[in-house]
């Protein structure tokens, strides 16, 4: 009797706790583009009608997800202002490319409320990493099918200056006149040290990472996301990146704090970022800089390997 008390009590413990579980759960909606490429997917709920046999139920809410989840991926970017539905409508093959993808959508959740006789199914698509949108549209990047149709020179300095310029105030921003004796009480601020530019071979402190400091531009996460010069020159593209890194990182890391940032960079090894200011935009997804800091990415780069490794993180507002 005591051994059937024991036996009963525990099934209900189980039964009130798996229930407690699944009643908590909350499933976050991943939709939006800066969110989608820091979490590495797209996240969507779908929801039945009411009135109907759990079967049914399960079945609708299944399409209803599909569906959201495809209305999310063709508003990603695939670069500049083309989007993946753009490059859908362009190309049968990407057409047929992200067709098949779809079909590795992956349940993260599914119940049924019996007492109205509707169902809610969470389901995912994976950005990054093995079976997700990079690791099917791989061969359209390595063969150029999925950039831009007009190519770019890639940068490669004249010369390596042995020291960089200044940094100056962006044009039409002037610097606020602080009164002496305030002034002094004010603590002066560290500036991030301007990475040296030197022959590979002479560089004492090697950088092993960037971060793009996009803040003051409409800047946005893409699935071909660059890095050019102010003479128009590639500095960094997906044709830099080695293939099982640009599978499981893509063209970089996003995000809108300097701290994560650096945390993000971190997790992929890298000890010592340099920071860089962005100086413009094109096409709202290609990050510009200047010549010099284009040699000081060349010369670390050339001791370090970051942008094969794609160890570069855009900062955003």
């Amino acid at each position: 009797m005591k051994r059937m008390f024991g036996f009963t009590a525990i099934f209900l413990g189980v039964l009130f706790l798996s229930g407690s579980a699944w009643a908590g759960d909350e499933w976050e909606s991943i939709t939006a583009p800066v969110k989608v490429f820091e979490e590495g997917y797209i996240q969507v709920t779908g929801t039945s009608e009411e009135g109907q046999s759990r079967y049914r139920a399960m079945r609708a809410a299944t399409v209803v997800a599909q569906r959201d989840l495809l209305e999310v991926l063709e508003g990603i970017r695939l670069y500049g202002q083309t989007t993946v539905k753009d490059g859908m409508l362009r190309s049968d093959e990407i057409r047929t490319t992200i067709t098949g993808f779809l079909q590795g959508a992956v349940k993260c959740g599914e119940r049924f409320h019996r007492d109205r006789g509707y169902a809610e199914v969470c389901m995912r698509l994976y950005i990054r990493g093995k079976g997700s949108l990079y690791d099917v549209i791989l061969p359209l990047i390595r063969e150029n099918k999925l950039g831009p149709e007009e190519k770019m020179p890639y940068y490669k300095p004249k010369l390596i200056p042995k020291v960089l310029p200044e940094a100056t105030a962006p044009a039409g921003k002037t610097e606020a006149v602080v009164p002496p004796e305030v002034k002094e009480k004010i603590p002066e601020a560290k500036p991030e040290p301007k990475p040296e530019v030197a022959p590979p071979s002479k560089i004492a402190v090697v950088y092993d990472g960037i971060i793009i400091d996009v803040r003051d531009f409409q800047f946005k996460p893409a699935l071909v996301n660059t890095i050019v010069t102010e003479k128009d020159e590639i500095v960094f593209d997906p044709s830099k990146i080695l293939s099982e890194i640009l599978v499981e990182r893509g063209c970089g890391g996003f995000t809108t704090d300097p701290g994560k940032a650096k945390a993000l960079l971190e997790s992929w090894g890298s000890k010592k970022p340099m920071m860089l200011k962005g100086i413009g935009v094109v096409k709202m997804t290609n990050a510009k800089i200047s010549v010099d800091d284009a040699a000081a990415i060349y010369v670390h780069d050339k001791k370090s390997n970051l942008l094969a490794q794609a160890k570069v993180v855009f900062l955003l507002k």
